[in-house]
């Protein structure tokens, strides 16, 4: 495992490193999972001719990384779709791999990393099935307020033709809680479609240990084909350490009829534990044709159970849809929705002063797609980036800031396999919402991803440009899809980002909010070879310093009563040991050269914002 450090795309609005106190938007990425040295890619060609060649289910390496921290902030865990883990291959080709982890402080810069624990890493699936889609499209979150976590991944048995939802459950220790259970199927379609991250959202917890989630489960296939909500409850047999929990489904609605490719998500608004809102595109054709689109549905415990509970959608609108424009026809897709985070101000909805509160107001981003390549099928153009601010209730939706085109803004922005992640950006006392769209690479990766922010300023009631940082390599498409089942036409990767309280923020002014980013790519080191397939990494990005020491200003009034016989300095060369600038002796420090060296790189930065 390596770490590295990765200077952010764009240097405006960055803070200055100190011994402190890390820069924003400087990266700390580790490489949680190596690159597999034996399960190696087919190619073709020698030399630099040599290419990666498609091969049906040959698998990436590693793919689709998942990541969860718990209640201490400081321990996680992190998962992988992985062919070889500490050397040894993965049964039946590929199996979900789970390393625990640490962040850890650099006393040195104040920044914090990841430190993976490979000597307790281990395969938690031993599945054997179609394709070798062992473990796919995991999803990780806490139960128990983070004294436990649970993943979620899809699997389709060998000699059938159904894809189905498993979960685990695993203590803060790595002992497993709950073993791999079926959480969700329907007959004949393939369950379940999802986004980036997670597609689950926690409704609440009660008495610490029952466990109430919404999810998106998008089922395509020959059966209902529909998009649907699913309210399940995770129960264990204690809050803060727990040894068991089970799983039940509550009740499923579906709020997609035309099933295709609705890459969905559910949120849910702290003040108000009985609603959930879900977010999709809809259509059966690919692309989708039929729009994007939201819908709320009553979660109150017992007002549904069974399935297909169509009393429980509240209401239900389109977003948007088909759009004529100077003689371009485009289509509204890939809806994403998630909350607007604030800092409480005092306790509210079980959360303490200084905690997160996800609130009803959410940002929103979809884009406007001409889907005419392929023969109409997958793929297709970008023409618009959209993006709005709304307000969701059980009554109905409403505009804070209307549906605006964002790519001037973005100027850059790929709508293309786009994460999504909320977060605070800017500087304690004085934080901007907004989110961090995480871009990858079409051809590997092996440089850094981008993470695009994009922040919402209320005052203006406009969305400004955050700035790019760099994080981990993230492939998102070439080994993915060479080597997923009907290479060229099918496979894809995705990612997982979350914003987290940064564990060691305290009197010394470290940084306040944290975001992960789980992604899978090719390293830089193995960028030119091929063979070698995917690795999984971990990115640490600072997005929220300390509030900035007002500086401090000398007394102007001069001292009435001056020593008139000073005594010199007995060592004016800083000969016994001290020779730090200033003439002052501060024993084993570089508060000097520190200072030199911080002036020096704020002027080439200045020096760079001019160019």
């Amino acid at each position: 495992m390596t770490t590295q450090k990765l200077l952010m795309f764009a240097v405006a609005g960055a803070l200055v490193p100190t011994a402190a106190h890390a820069a924003r938007g400087v990266a700390k990425v580790t490489e949680v999972i190596p690159a597999p040295t034996q399960d190696l890619a087919p190619t073709t060609g020698t030399g630099e001719t040599e290419l990666l060649k498609m091969t049906d289910s040959e698998q990436p390496g590693n793919e689709m990384a998942a990541v969860v921290m718990f209640k201490d902030g400081v321990h996680g865990l992190y998962f992988s779709m992985n062919t070889e883990l500490n050397g040894v291959l993965a049964n039946d080709r590929i199996q979900l791999a789970m390393v625990p982890f640490a962040l850890t402080l650099d006393a040195a810069d104040g920044g914090v990393a990841a430190t993976p624990d490979m000597a307790t890493a281990k395969y938690i699936t031993n599945n054997n099935g179609n394709q070798y889609r062992n473990a796919h499209h995991p999803a990780a979150y806490q139960i128990n307020d983070g004294s436990a976590a649970c993943v979620e991944y899809n699997f389709q048995p060998n000699n059938t033709n159904n894809t189905k939802r498993y979960m685990q459950c695993y203590s803060a220790t790595g002992a497993q809680l709950m073993p791999q259970t079926q959480i969700y199927a329907k007959t004949n379609d393939d369950c379940s479609m999802d986004k980036d991250g997670a597609p689950t959202a926690k409704i609440a917890t009660v008495d610490g240990k029952i466990n109430r989630f919404g999810a998106w489960r998008g089922c395509n296939g020959n059966g209902d084909d529909d998009g649907w909500y699913q309210g399940f409850t995770v129960s264990c047999n204690d809050a803060a350490s727990p040894t068991s929990c089970t799983f039940k489904q509550d009740f499923d609605v579906s709020v997609c009829p035309r099933e295709e490719r609705s890459r969905g998500t559910v949120i849910v608004a702290d003040a108000d534990p009985n609603t959930a809102y879900a977010a999709w595109t809809e259509g059966n054709t690919q692309p989708q044709r039929d729009g994007t689109w939201i819908a709320a549905i009553d979660v109150t415990p017992g007002a549904h159970t069974g399935n297909n509970q169509q009393g429980a959608i509240l209401w239900k609108q389109q977003i948007e849809g088909r759009i004529e424009s100077g003689g371009l026809t485009t289509y509204s897709m890939r809806a994403m929705m998630t909350n607007i985070m604030e800092v409480a101000q005092t306790p509210t909805a079980g959360i303490a002063t200084g905690g997160l509160v996800r609130t009803n107001k959410v940002l929103w981003r979809s884009g406007d797609l001409r889907g005419n390549n392929n023969n109409n099928n997958k793929g297709g153009t970008y023409y618009r980036n959209k993006m709005a601010v709304m307000q969701l209730t059980r009554a109905g939706l409403s505009y804070v800031m209307p549906m605006t085109d964002v790519a001037d803004t973005l100027d850059g922005l790929d709508g293309t396999h786009l994460g999504m992640t909320t977060g605070l950006f800017g500087e304690e006392g004085n934080l901007t919402a907004g989110v961090a769209f995480l871009t990858g690479s079409h051809t590997g990766g092996g440089t850094a991803a981008a993470a695009r922010v994009a922040l919402y300023d209320a005052a203006t009631n406009t969305i400004k440009d955050g700035t790019s940082y760099g994080i981990g390599p993230y492939d998102r498409h070439l080994y993915p899809n060479y080597l997923g089942n009907n290479p060229s036409t099918q496979g894809r990767n995705f990612s997982a980002g979350q914003m987290i309280a940064n564990p060691f923020f305290d009197a010394t002014h470290l940084d306040q909010y944290l975001m992960l980013f789980a992604t899978t790519g090719k390293s830089t080191a193995n960028m030119s070879n091929p063979k070698i397939k995917l690795s999984a990494f971990l990115s640490v990005l600072p997005i929220a310093s300390a509030k900035t020491p007002a500086p401090v200003t000398p007394d102007p009034t001069p001292n009435p009563n001056p020593n008139p016989n000073p005594t010199p300095n007995p060592d004016p060369m800083g000969t016994d040991g001290s020779n730090s600038l200033g003439g002052c002796s501060t024993s084993n420090t570089t508060g000097g050269m520190t200072g030199f060296l911080v002036l020096g790189l704020a002027g080439l930065l200045r020096r760079r914002r001019r160019a």
